[in-house]
């Protein structure tokens, strides 16, 4: 009896170590793109998207994320003779099983170094995004003021075809271009950093 318990002791101490020695995985994040912009389809969505985030010129986030200071004190980026490049080159971006999800893993350099680059890299793109929303948001006021200056006009024209001109300006503002705009940013809202890696 106390052999038995000493071996299952042992066992389970055994299998606790090897558990605890077990290489860590190596770093990776996950980021939500959100669902496609009207008229692409999500896998559309999906390749633009790998693309943005991988392509090291002109399109890519690459240059952005290589001045990040975290990025730049980094001794594999110093050496680098073409950051960029080296970037985008040890990138990695899959899709995950849900659909609008990318996985990003950077294979080269120390693990803090893949880390740290796969962080600078997701908060460049979230960022950006962020800038976008910021530019729509400014675009939605132009609009809205666009709507009054056309309500002021419509009060003070005798012309009735250009009454006409100004409501049609303003039902096409309220029913077409200020949805759509109030749309992608609710859409851009939605993209966000699943995790984070580390």
């Amino acid at each position: 009896m106390r052999f038995r318990l000493a071996a299952a002791l042992l066992v389970t101490v055994l299998a606790s170590i090897n558990v605890l020695s077990a290489p860590a995985p190596d770093p990776f994040a996950i980021l939500d793109i959100g669902l496609p912009p009207k008229g692409k389809t999500a896998e559309e969505h999906r390749k633009y998207e790998t693309d943005r985030l991988s392509h090291p010129r002109p399109r890519g986030l690459f240059l952005l994320a290589r001045n990040d200071p975290e990025v730049r004190k980094l001794p594999s980026i110093r050496l680098a003779k073409d950051p960029c490049e080296w970037l985008a080159q040890n990138l990695r971006v899959t899709p995950e099983a849900e659909r609008k999800r990318l996985r990003l893993t950077f294979r080269a350099g120390s693990r803090a170094e893949q880390a740290a680059i796969l962080n600078a890299l997701l908060r460049t793109y979230v960022h950006w995004e962020k800038d976008r929303i910021d530019f729509l948001k400014r675009g939605l006021k132009v609009h809205e003021d666009c709507c009054r200056d056309l309500e002021k006009r419509i009060e003070s024209e005798k012309d009735a075809r250009m009454i006409a001109k100004y409501r049609e300006g303003i039902n096409d503002l309220r029913s077409t271009r200020m949805p759509a705009t109030r749309a992608e940013i609710a859409r851009l809202k939605e993209i966000a950093v699943i995790q984070w890696a580390k």
